[in-house]
């Protein structure tokens, strides 16, 4: 079953969230992390945080509304996340926390000197008060969370959900470059029981307080360079996504200690995964102009479904009931505008280009009674029957620096968008429907019956993908992605030896709430075959929609070695390519070539299996003998 939805089964009573449920509640702020909390005086940091009851906008400020516990800055309004404690190292910092809810108790993590392994938190009674006071400790992205049940970060939900704040330590010496400070939250509440009435399952994701299409849009110019600071306290991991570019990691952390990367340990990447209770620094610069988004890669946590108020779904049997009306994003959504330098217009290329047909189709039946969705390739003229699809969508391999004009035709009865995952491209045909574009000219839905070109010139070869970007969880999860693999030379490519292990959705959701996978299309794959000696390229790519997947090379006993050549596409550094252990663990949207050198005749097997429970596809892979040519004597 898909990990954030199991709740989603459970029927429950709830209680109030005061014990005075006719006292008023305040207003509680979205907080944008930009202005430090408390007083900075003389080194010593002094502030008091608050936990309140409030009423929480996580969506328009005028729009629907939940009750939730927060923190607050005393004398100013309570925000979520809660006040940002930001400063140099070499700091103390004295903290008087005050527990304004009626009849709960709160203990809050995090506040304590960094690093630090192990953390019991601040036991503040209901309506009581604490001091802490501790130095600063080492440079990093570091937060503070808190809970009233007792409760770690992976079971928050509900009222105590967004109790979670940024600690940043800035060096003692030196300037400190401009960089923006984003706090990921979760709030759900179970299908529950209210005056006999039963309620459904809801769920919102928020970035600094607001999900989108609410959250905070950046304007940038060509060139800039922008860091970010990314802190994860809420109760799910989240594969990081941006369009367009790829970012640098440049540190990865915790709640109690960070990790500054070196030169050579900094990751070049398109999608990252962080994990419950993560941080990162990032740091990218914007090299076209248009309109970009970067998000979480999990389908459900960028479906409008994940919503205080969701879309009316229509009733069952009446699939295309709504087909004009396309499927939007809300949730973990950043939205950037990037624009030219002042002086400099937008000149479309004017060149020669592969011309290539992809069509977008559907065939009944593929799933039980579901049908499947799925990509065909035009060849020439040659026009594939209408109900055809292929399982996974046909591979495009592509020429680096090629000029591409893919005609994308919409042979389906509902709207959708294909978005060139992790391809270095112009705006406009990057795939997000009402968003991607520059100026007046914006892409939009690919309608019924219609058509769409996306122009591109892929800049550099490697592994990546395409998929649909319009009502993923429905399309993605039954067909509706590819492999793309770009090369210097198309003649040179040998498929023998090259291994793409493409692993997507295998079908809707299951009415106990569980996505299947496929790997290379299939729930039974046939086997990889190689010869003993020889060196492959395994090109491993996760765009299931819905989890994260790992990749296990080896047998009952040991674990295979392979040597790591490129990330999300992009070359690794050579201090980054030393053979290790053949595990990786994915999430939706990352990319991750290898080289291996099989050693031994016979049989290993390649586990492609969920992170948690829910589904298992092994690929076996035969070793053999390399084949004896005769000689002439």
């Amino acid at each position: 079953m898909s990990f954030a939805r199991i709740s989603a089964l459970v029927l429950v009573a709830v209680a109030p969230l005061c014990a005075n449920a006719q006292a008023p509640l305040q207003r509680i702020i979205a907080n944008d992390n930009r202005t430090p909390a408390g007083v900075l005086r003389n080194g010593v940091l002094t502030l008091t945080i608050e936990v309140r009851d409030g009423r929480w906008y996580p969506e328009a400020d005028n729009g629907a509304t939940v009750p939730i516990h927060s923190f607050a800055e005393a004398g100013k309004p309570a925000s979520t996340p809660g006040p940002l404690i930001r400063v140099p190292e070499g700091t103390e910092i004295q903290l008087t926390l005050r527990n304004t809810l009626g009849n709960l108790p709160v203990r809050i993590h995090g506040l304590h000197t960094r690093p630090k392994d192990e953390d019991e938190g601040v036991l503040i009674s209901a309506k009581g008060t604490a001091t802490v006071r501790f130095a600063a400790g080492v440079p990093g992205t570091y937060y503070y969370w808190g809970t009233t049940k007792e409760n770690g970060l992976r079971d928050r939900e509900g009222p105590e959900s967004q109790l979670s704040g940024a600690i940043v330590i800035d060096p003692r010496s030196g300037s400190n470059p401009a960089d923006r400070i984003f706090v990921i939250g979760l709030w759900e509440e179970p299908a529950r029981v209210v005056d006999g009435v039963e309620k459904p399952f809801r769920e919102v994701l928020v970035i600094n307080g607001k999900s989108w299409p609410h959250t905070e849009r950046f304007n940038f110019i060509v060139g800039d360079t922008v860091r970010w600071r990314w802190v994860n306290p809420s109760s799910s991991t989240h594969p990081m996504h941006l369009h367009g570019f790829y970012y640098d990691v440049t540190s990865r952390g915790a709640m109690g200690a960070d990790t500054l990367f070196t030169t050579a340990e900094t990751r070049l990447v398109n999608t990252e995964l962080m994990h419950v209770g993560s941080t990162m620094n990032t740091k990218w610069v914007p090299q076209k102009p248009g309109n970009w988004v970067f998000h979480c890669h999990f389908a459900f946590h960028v479906s409008q479904d994940q919503s205080l108020e969701p879309p009316v779904k229509p009733a069952a049997g009446d699939e295309h009931a709504h087909a004009g009306m396309p499927h939007k994003m809300a949730g973990l959504v950043i939205g950037v505008h990037v624009a030219l330098p002042p002086g400099q217009k937008y000149v479309e290329a004017n060149v020669q280009r592969r011309n290539l047909r992809l069509l977008l189709q559907t065939a009944p039946k593929v799933f039980g009674k579901q049908p499947g969705y799925g990509f065909v390739l035009q060849d020439g003229a040659n026009v594939p029957r209408i109900d055809s699809i292929a399982k996974p969508g046909p591979m495009l391999l592509l020429r680096r620096g090629e000029p591409v004009r893919m005609t994308v035709v919409n042979n389906m009865k509902e709207p959708s968008a294909v978005h060139w995952h992790g391809i270095e491209l112009e705006s406009f045909p990057d795939g997000v429907p009402d968003w991607s574009g520059i100026g007046m000219k914006i892409m939009r839905p690919i309608a019924p019956k219609d058509s769409f070109i996306a122009e591109f010139t892929p800049p550099r070869s490697g592994t990546f993908m395409y998929h649909s970007h319009l009502n993923e969880g429905k399309q993605m999860n039954s067909g509706m992605y590819g492999a793309i693999i770009v090369v210097d030379d198309p003649a040179n490519f040998d498929p023998v030896k090259d291994k793409v292990v493409l692993v997507g959705g295998g079908g809707p959701e299951h009415e106990d709430g569980n996505t299947p996978g496929f790997v290379n299309g299939s729930a039974s794959p046939p086997p990889l075959r190689m010869e003993l000696g020889s060196t492959y390229r395994l090109r491993l790519i996760n765009i299931h929609p819905d989890w994260r997947v790992e990749f296990t090379l080896g047998n009952d006993t040991t674990v295979a070695k392979w040597r790591p050549l490129a990330k999300d596409g992009a070359d690794l550094p050579a201090s980054q390519t030393a053979v290790r252990s053949a595990y990786l663990l994915t999430g939706p949207g990352e990319t991750a070539d290898f080289g291996y050198t099989p050693t031994t005749a016979g049989r290993l097997r390649l586990q492609v299996r969920t992170r948690v429970s829910g589904w298992n596809v092994p690929l076996d892979v035969v070793i053999t003998e390399p084949k004896r040519t005769a000689t002439t004597r």
